[in-house]
């Protein structure tokens, strides 16, 4: 790496990366590399914010610069993962349809109510990240007003969506953290 490159955040493919690959297990891999240094970018601002209140307020100015460098290169990292998450869902023969509200996944089809549609393409565009019930009404359709019970039926209805056609993913709830779509491993 040339030093100017160590200055500045990663938003860009790293050495050996192929988003043109035509194999799944390739940009499988790509997210699993992302997906960790994600979480040794978390891990190390948690530490950092945890000891900034113990230093001297120049030397908490000068680590405010680094705290705002990793979350940069934090928000880089996600844009990559995204990007080969897309990736392996065009690998894995899943399309959807805005117009008509269809997901399609290897030749299978389902017709969905425009609130799962909306769900599962938030969902799809941010498969690694947990999301409560307030969230999901918040980002997904834009109506905070919708009650915790009525999230949960529109995840019920996608999860069973997923099942039918096969998709080799999951919907799953982490308590405390809320839902987000993971990979099921095909292999």
């Amino acid at each position: 790496m040339v030093a100017s490159e160590a200055n500045t955040p990663a938003r860009g493919p790293l050495e050996g990366e192929d988003i043109e690959t035509e194999h799944w297990e390739d940009a499988r891999h790509w997210m699993s590399i992302y997906d960790d240094l994600i979480r040794f970018k978390v891990g190390l601002l948690e530490r950092v914010k945890r000891e900034l209140p113990k230093l001297h307020p120049v030397a908490q100015r000068a680590a405010d610069v680094d705290v705002a460098f990793i979350e940069a290169q934090m928000a880089g990292y996600h844009a990559r993962l995204d990007l080969w998450y897309r990736r392996v869902w065009q690998l894995q023969g899943l399309w959807l349809d805005p117009d008509g509200r269809v997901v399609r996944h290897k030749g299978e089809e389902a017709a969905l109510t425009t609130r799962e549609f909306e769900l599962l393409a938030f969902l799809l565009e941010h498969p690694h990240r947990f999301y409560s019930t307030a969230q999901i009404a918040g980002y997904a359709w834009s109506d905070a007003a919708l009650m915790p019970e009525e999230v949960r039926n529109y995840v019920t209805r996608v999860r069973r969506i997923l099942a039918r056609l096969g998709i080799p993913c999951d919907l799953i709830n982490r308590p405390g953290r809320g839902y987000s779509l993971t990979f099921r491993n095909t292999d």
